[in-house]
């Protein structure tokens, strides 16, 4: 939405204990909480928020385009997830601070579920199942980055602390480097791991090895653009560096069962 003149919203918010995930697509939110703190959420963030209680005041600037998401969650139903993915405190990961409790940029993989959620083009019943299921999507892949990044993944055999670490570095280099990404000596050069750690333990860690991980974010870059910005297929595959289009359609449909150009025709 975007609104002509400045317009300052008042929400009196009587849930019971939960917690809210909030993901901005466009222009930044501001806000403030009674008796908190006054918050900013920019383009590529995300918030999560414990128990929200009393009143917030949520301030829209003119002319601005304001796009995006929110999720609530019971309080009990998080801490169980957690629980059972290996905190064993019954609390979640990031704390338990009664207001703002963790703000990230989310990643390309989070971006993905958002875009499939805005561009539903079901309607009635099935409208509600397939967002309920895009929905818990979302968050089953927002906690397991969490716990990730908290450390909360659990150890790996032969890995140390500082190895881990690492990996995760690796991983951030070709998060941002998924066009031109470095060799596999490289990354262990840039990441301070050897080859083998390198290879062993990112398969271990993310379930991919390094070259089929950097395919699959290619592919969702892809995916994105085509959507999103309504790239062409050509302009799509030079986007996530493939010089060939073929060779571009052939791992497009190799994980999504559809050439590129049947997927831009569908959206």
């Amino acid at each position: 939405m975007t609104f002509n003149e400045d317009l300052t919203l008042r929400e009196e918010i009587s849930f019971p204990a939960h917690y809210g995930l909030a993901f901005c697509l466009e222009d930044p939110l501001y806000w403030r909480l009674d008796g908190g703190g006054e918050y900013e959420i920019g383009p590529g963030e995300s918030y999560v928020f414990n128990g929200l209680r009393g009143s917030s005041m949520c301030t829209y600037y003119a002319g601005k385009r304001f796009s995006g998401i929110s999720l609530q969650c019971g309080a009990g139903v998080l801490a169980a997830l957690t629980e059972s993915a290996g905190e064993g405190s019954g609390q979640p990961a990031w704390g338990k601070d009664e207001s703002c409790v963790s703000a990230k940029r989310f990643s390309p993989g989070i971006r993905l579920i958002l875009a499939d959620i805005l561009r539903c083009r079901y309607r009635g019943d099935i409208e509600r199942i397939y967002l309920e299921g895009k929905a818990l999507e979302l968050l089953a892949v927002y906690l397991d980055e969490m716990l990730l990044e908290n450390g909360n993944s659990g150890a790996l055999p032969g890995f140390s602390k500082a190895d881990i670490a690492a990996l995760h570095h690796a991983r951030s280099i070709l998060d941002g480097a998924i066009d031109a990404p470095p060799t596999i000596r490289g990354l262990a050069r840039l990441s301070g791991l050897n080859e083998y750690k390198l290879k062993a333990g990112f398969r271990e860690l993310f379930g991919l090895p390094v070259y089929a991980y950097i395919i699959n974010k290619r592919m969702e870059s892809a995916r994105l653009l085509m959507g999103e910005r309504g790239m062409s297929v050509a302009e799509a595959a030079l986007s996530v560096g493939y010089s060939s289009t073929n060779h571009f359609t052939e791992k497009f449909k190799a994980k999504y069962g559809v050439k590129p150009s049947e997927y831009r025709k569908l959206r």
